[in-house]
């Protein structure tokens, strides 16, 4: 006979359709007509143990779909999240490189206008020295921007305030020729500058034993360096020496008449005097009164702070600081200008 249900041919004597499960009654009874569906002929029928009953009941029961027809949405619902994963990966990596930034660190363009990635290891890059030249040095990727220099500087300053060690300090004065425009003043106005500046050659250096923490930069500070905005870089790099230490070298923005420092201060609004110890030329300044000066300004420019140090322990082995001081006034007698270079050097550190 025919199966009312699936419509397939199944034996006369069965109670159970082989294909659908539907169980044939003595009575007839009314049952719900269900659209078949089309079933692999290589699946075997369903066991009759698979599909219990209820008594009188004619209708069609449920069944597992044939492997052939089960959903697929669980498939496909994993792949599309796959999908749209690598797609979103792959959108992170293109605005990384588009935007310059790599595990949240911005890429670092060199001298030369190439492209570093921090965070991979020493790299080879070209720096513009204070005195205009560009050369190549090996660098510590991780201390490429700005601000990572500036935090590890005044880690360093910071620790060799605390441990106070012994060192060799000297302070001495330059008056380059060529930055030098005095005009008709020349010959009254030059003799009393160089009055008040000391060559190197002229200078004695200064022998501090351990615990003379006041005399190191900052002078007159328990800090090592009160700069926190790295914006205030004009130029900075971090140099890996042959001998394995580290050379800090920075170069903040020009500043007009820093205010000096007060003792024991916590902070500043000088970008000069949070990192040096600005040259006074206020008696120099006292010294040509006579010449009726008016206008007077003083502009400190490239001042540039170099560092040598152990990356590990933090000891010190070099600070050297030099600040380019541009001194302009007028005078019934015409325009001045004069620059003083001030230059500043700690050596010999005893921890």
């Amino acid at each position: 006979m025919t199966c009312p249900n699936c419509g397939k041919t199944i034996g006369d004597d069965v109670k159970f359709c082989p294909w659908c499960g539907v169980e044939f009654l003595d009575e007839p009874q009314p049952w719900v007509q269900v659209q078949p569906e089309p079933v692999d002929s290589a699946d075997p029928p369903y066991q009759q143990s698979a599909y219990p009953q209820q008594p009188g009941a004619y209708a069609q029961q449920p069944q597992a779909a044939p492997a052939s027809s089960r959903s697929k949405w669980p498939l496909i619902v994993v792949c599309a999240v796959v999908i749209a994963a690598v797609v979103a990966a792959v959108g992170v990596l293109v605005w990384a490189f588009k935007s310059g930034r790599l595990g949240a660190k911005e890429y670092v363009t060199d001298a030369m206008g190439s492209t570093v990635a921090v965070g991979t290891g020493d790299v080879t890059i070209s720096v513009r020295d204070p005195d205009g030249s560009v050369r190549q040095i090996k660098s510590d990727s991780d201390l490429m921007e700005y601000a990572d220099i500036l935090t590890e500087y005044t880690a360093v300053m910071n620790d060799l305030k605390a441990s106070a060690p012994g060192f060799t300090k000297t302070r001495w004065q330059d008056l380059p020729a060529d930055k030098q425009s005095l005009g008709g003043l020349g010959g009254l106005v030059l003799p009393i500058i160089e009055k008040h500046v000391t060559g190197k050659d002229a200078k004695e250096a200064e022998s501090f034993p351990s615990g003379n923490a006041d005399e190191l930069p900052l002078l007159g500070s328990m800090h090592g360096c009160l700069l926190t905005d790295p914006t205030k870089i004009k130029n900075a790099y971090c140099e890996v020496l042959e001998d394995g230490y580290y050379q800090i070298v920075m170069t903040l923005v020009d500043e007009a008449d820093p205010t000096p420092l007060s003792a024991g201060a916590d902070s500043t609004s000088s970008v000069i005097s949070s990192v040096f110890y600005p040259f006074s030329v206020q008696n120099m300044i006292s010294s040509v009164a006579s010449l009726a000066l008016t206008d007077i300004s003083f502009l400190y420019t490239d001042c540039t702070v170099t560092l040598v140090y152990a990356p590990k322990s933090h000891q010190v082995r070099r600070v050297y600081m030099n600040m380019n001081i541009d001194v302009s006034a007028s005078s019934g007698l015409g325009s001045i200008s004069a620059r003083i270079v001030d230059n500043t050097e700690y050596t010999d550190f005893v921890y």
